[in-house]
């Protein structure tokens, strides 16, 4: 198994966030917004996670008209670019944008119908107050939804991925997303994050050839 590489938490520089916003995400994107909707996390006020460029957010207000969604992200880079597409879209009303530690965020207890994040986890120096965070700001009925990177087993495996998933990118993203997933947790790491946690109830399994995803559904 590849050793892990950290990445810094926050891509706040404007030439990392334009990269990363330019980036063909839009089937991944999908997936989960389709992993949401097979959950039942899509119910009332939302939060997303470490929201990028507000793909996730905006991709939920155009196909679902009950809901409302608050992103958060430590990047005023990628706030600035998100806030932009949401404005353009119109969309300011049904989606909130701030600047907010996922790990500790201002939020009170049980403040939200669903919490889900898409592959911010490998960011995050500390998985286990990211999860109890989230926990706590989730409703007791509330539905949980994490999708992250799978950290590959070998170099050869991860170059694979690169090429397969951003052949035709530009080198800086090819570098951004080599540089994710080397920085990815495995399935069993998350499992004891998740343990540590006390998160009770939650289900991990391998969603994709580099994605896993963790769930909460309401009970």
């Amino acid at each position: 198994m590849l050793e892990r590489i950290p990445e810094h938490e926050c891509m706040d520089t404007p030439e990392e966030a334009r990269e990363y916003a330019a980036m063909d995400h839009a089937a991944a994107n999908l997936a989960f917004v389709e992993a949401l909707e097979k959950h039942d996390c899509l119910r009332g006020d939302l939060l997303d996670l470490g929201t990028g460029p507000g793909d996730i957010p905006l991709l939920l207000a155009e196909r679902h008209d009950r809901i409302s969604v608050t992103g958060i992200d430590l990047s005023k880079e990628m706030l600035k670019i998100a806030r932009l597409k949401v404005a353009q879209a119109g969309h300011s009303r049904r989606i909130r944008l701030l600047e907010a530690d996922a790990k500790k965020t201002a939020f009170g207890q049980n403040t939200f119908d669903g919490v889900f994040s898409n592959t911010i986890l490998h960011h995050v120096s500390d998985p286990v107050e990211f999860f109890v965070e989230a926990r706590r700001v989730l409703k007791p009925r509330g539905a949980l939804v994490v999708r992250d990177l799978i950290r590959p087993e070998t170099l050869e495996e991860l170059s694979g991925l690169v090429d397969t998933y951003a052949g035709d990118a530009t080198e800086r993203q090819r570098e951004l997303f080599r540089e994710s997933l080397h920085s990815a947790y495995t399935i069993e790491e998350v499992q004891q994050f998740c343990d540590e946690a006390l998160l009770e109830g939650v289900t991990i399994e391998r969603s994709s050839d580099r994605h896993l995803t963790i769930w909460l559904e309401p009970r």
